[in-house]
């Protein structure tokens, strides 16, 4: 069979088959097919882990920069790096806030100093609780940015993002937050990641993952990645 024109090359040929067999044979042909393309258009997302670098592009009206994020432990706890133009730092998350917790920082990450420590929130990603609720109620109370929120469930879309040198798409879910601000989420409980943040002119847009590059951190290193902080 032709691949690159199927449907052509499966009509040409039915004619070698009985009238009654040629039905089924075609369902279960397209059937195969429809399974083919839907594993070529959703690729599988290489698990987080150190040395996981995360690059997003930020955009305000004219002001384009990037912002990166490298991982340097994911599961249980999470210790990241940020850098932007201008600042950078490190944030711990805590195992049980990554699980339970109900708010979210987004604009500041935490500006705690240079190291912050996470205390009943998480940033860039949604902890597992408020992921599972959006799933399944639609909607979640939190903490957004420390002042009360709701985030509410849009519905799900994709996002191209170069994963390892090949663009990918990926599964997102698309969330509000009431105060005009749209975030899309990796669709994966295990790792629900911001992948965009627009709010009127500004947007945040996930660009590039890498999981095959070692020796990537810059500020995570000695001492400091062998006991972070508790």
């Amino acid at each position: 069979m032709d691949w690159r024109n199927p449907i052509s090359e499966l009509r040409f040929n039915m004619k070698y088959f009985p009238k009654r067999c040629r039905r089924p044979i075609t369902l279960t042909l397209l059937l195969l097919m429809a399974t083919i393309y839907s594993f070529s258009s959703e690729e599988v997302l290489p698990s987080f882990g150190r040395d996981t670098v995360l690059v997003w592009q930020t955009q305000n009206l004219s002001f384009e920069s990037t912002f990166v994020v490298r991982i340097a432990t994911f599961y249980p706890d999470r210790f990241i790096e940020w850098e932007s133009r201008e600042v950078q730092g490190t944030v711990y998350m805590r195992s049980e806030d990554i699980e339970n917790a109900r708010g979210f920082v987004n604009s500041r990450l935490f500006e705690g100093g240079v190291d912050a420590k996470s205390k009943k929130t998480t940033t860039l990603w949604l902890s597992r609780k408020l992921f599972q609720e959006l799933k399944s109620k639609d909607k979640a109370k939190c903490q957004l940015d420390g002042m009360g929120s709701e985030f509410k469930y849009q519905g799900k879309d994709q996002l191209k993002v170069e994963v390892n040198g090949k663009l990918t798409i990926l599964p997102v879910i698309k969330v509000s937050d009431g105060r005009g601000a749209e975030f899309w989420f990796l669709d994966q409980e295990d790792n629900p990641l911001m992948a965009k943040h627009t709010l009127r002119n500004y947007s945040r847009t996930l660009t590039v993952i890498s999981t095959d590059r070692p020796n990537t951190l810059r500020w995570i290193k000695g001492k400091k990645l062998s006991t972070p902080p508790l």
